[in-house]
């Protein structure tokens, strides 16, 4: 059975392992493919991307990545406060997200590790 890869940038105001209803409204950027290993190779290279160009990144389950500068925020009129801008990264395996696997190859991403 083939699987269908996804690997997806977002940008919102909620880290992308939340998951809200709309969360595909905030795709920027999306690249799908059948082979797990390119599927993993673009995510390590926009992982790497959007390393070098944000202040703050926080890793969940190895493959949900959220990046953010401080002061890159959004005026909520309801809640009448700023809102902190996320660009997420994730890599989805059949729409599910895909857990890569700890390696010495991915030493970035298994020290910002979150539970």
């Amino acid at each position: 059975m083939v699987q269908n890869w996804e690997v997806i940038v977002t940008k919102g105001e909620s880290e992308p392992w939340w998951f809200f209803p709309e969360w595909r409204n905030d795709i920027i950027e999306m690249y799908t493919y059948t082979d797990s290993t390119a599927a993993t190779q673009k995510y390590l290279s926009l992982f790497q991307r959007l390393k070098k160009g944000f202040e703050n990144v926080k890793v969940k389950k190895t493959s949900l990545a959220a990046f953010w500068n401080n002061d890159d925020v959004s005026y909520c009129e309801h809640c009448d406060d700023d809102l902190q801008i996320y660009y997420g990264l994730l890599i989805l395996a059949d729409g599910e997200p895909y857990q890569l696997p700890e390696s010495s190859e991915m030493p970035d991403i298994k020290k910002r590790e979150i539970k």
